[in-house]
C-alpha cells in the first residue's frame, strides 16, 4: 500500500506518527526525518540486502534529487551504491543505543514492522472512529505472517505505543492480532521460525544456516 500523501489525513498522519517514534528514539523515523546529507557523512542502511551496512556519503545528489551516493563500509574502494530516498532507509551514525520497545529482530525485520506501523497509522486517519479491523490489521498481520517472525502482540505492542497509538487500543490489539496469527498458522501450517529473533538490531537480516556458510555473518548496528 503505496500512502497517497495528496491525501491530507494520510500526510498529517504520517507526520505525527513519524515525530512519535523519533521522540520515541526510532531509528527508522530519525532517518525518515533526514532532509538532506553532506559529503563525509555517516549513515547506516536500515532495509533491504543492505541492512546493518555502515557507508560514507560521497555525492549529495545522485542522477535525481532524491537520490545520493555512498560508499559502503569493506567494498572495494572505487564502488559506489545509489540511496535512494523514495526505497531506502538509512539513519546517521553513531547510534547510542537500540530503544527498549524494539522487538528482538534483525535491522531489515523491524523496518518491516515500521512501515506496517505506519501504514496502520494512516489506516486510521482515514475512519473517523478508528477501531482494529481487518483492514487495520491487514499490515502488521501480513509483515509478521509472511516473514514467519516469532513476535507476539505482547511483543509488537510498545512499537505501536511509541508511535502514538492509545493505550485504550492494545487490549483489543492483543485478543485480535494473536487470534488470526494462530488461525493461519494452523491452517496453512508454516510456523514462525524461532531463529528470527535476536537481539534487537544486532544483525542487519535474518540469514539461513546456507547464507551464513557462503557469506558469513550479517553486519548490525555498533551500539555506542
Amino acid at each position: 500500500m503505496e500512502i497517497d500523501l495528496s491525501n491530507k489525513n494520510a500526510r498529517e498522519a504520517l507526520i505525527r506518527v513519524t515525530e512519535a517514534g523519533s521522540r520515541s528514539e526510532c531509528p527508522f523515523c530519525t532517518g525518515r526525518m533526514i532532509a538532506s546529507v553532506s559529503v563525509g557523512d555517516r549513515i547506516v542502511l536500515l532495509k533491504g540486502a543492505n541492512a546493518g551496512k555502515e557507508a560514507t556519503v560521497t555525492a549529495e545528489r545522485g542522477y535525481d534529487d532524491y537520490e545520493f551516493f555512498v560508499h559502503i563500509d569493506l567494498e572495494p574502494a572505487h564502488y559506489e551504491t545509489r540511496i535512494s530516498r523514495t526505497r531506502d532507509k538509512f539513519t546517521f551514525l553513531p547510534i547510542d543505543h537500540a530503544p527498549h520497545w524494539l522487538c528482538a529482530l534483525s535491522i531489515d525485520d523491524l523496518s518491516a514492522i515500521d512501515e506496517a506501523v505506519v501504514r496502520t497509522a494512516v489506516l486510521f486517519a482515514s475512519e473517523k472512529k478508528p477501531k482494529w479491523s481487518v483492514s487495520m490489521l491487514l499490515p502488521i498481520i501480513s509483515v509478521v505472517r509472511s516473514r514467519r517472525l516469532p513476535v507476539s502482540a505482547f511483543d509488537l505492542w510498545p512499537t505501536f505505543e511509541a508511535h502514538d497509538f492509545s493505550s485504550r487500543l492494545s487490549g483489543a490489539f492483543e485478543n485480535y492480532f494473536n487470534f488470526a496469527i494462530e488461525m493461519l498458522a494452523e491452517m496453512h501450517g508454516r510456523p514462525p521460525i524461532k531463529r528470527r529473533r535476536v537481539r534487537a538490531m544486532s544483525i542487519g537480516r535474518y540469514l539461513t544456516p546456507t547464507h551464513l556458510e557462503f557469506s558469513g555473518p550479517s553486519p548490525g548496528i555498533k551500539i555506542k
